[in-house]
């Protein structure tokens, strides 16, 4: 059971563009700070050597065991913050390249809106948008997304 819930989680739709499954928050910039934080907790997670399928339960556990274990809770996680960011500064990142990618996002928007019934002031700014001018909100969604990325991983 653990395997499968494991395995599920880290395949839900919301996940793979950095909205927290469980909220009604959508937007470059939420999802990005989700995004930034995700690399750091991935960073942890290969630094320890745990399998990717045991995030569920590892991440949870890994801040008690480091701080039991060696008294360097902070010291020791703060080493990927710093690793991140170096990461990121070399992050010459282009826009999507397939119009797929752009109809992706604005099926998971248009998704939050219709079954999800969210109501979220920024879902309904990017719907109308994306109703306008898909390209051009495509567009002002990937540089929001990648400004937020920028300012979620500075080191200082």
């Amino acid at each position: 059971m653990l395997i499968r819930s494991c395995a599920m989680r880290s395949i839900r739709y919301p996940r793979l563009i950095g909205c927290d499954p469980d909220s009604c928050e959508v937007g470059p910039i939420s999802g990005a700070g989700i995004n930034a934080e995700r690399l750091r907790s991935e960073l942890v997670m290969d630094r320890l050597g745990f399998c990717r399928f045991h995030r569920t339960w590892a991440e949870e556990m890994i801040p008690e065991i480091i701080g039991s274990l060696y008294d360097l809770r902070d010291e020791f996680f703060e080493n990927p913050r710093i690793m991140a960011s170096r990461i990121n500064s070399r992050n010459a990142s282009v826009f999507w390249e397939s119009a797929r990618n752009v109809d992706c996002v604005h099926s998971f928007l248009r998704r939050k809106s219709t079954v999800e019934k969210c109501t979220d002031k920024e879902l309904i700014k990017w719907m109308e948008m994306f109703e306008t001018d898909k390209a051009e909100a495509a567009l002002s969604f990937w540089y929001e997304m990648h400004k937020g990325i920028k300012e979620s991983l500075r080191e200082f």
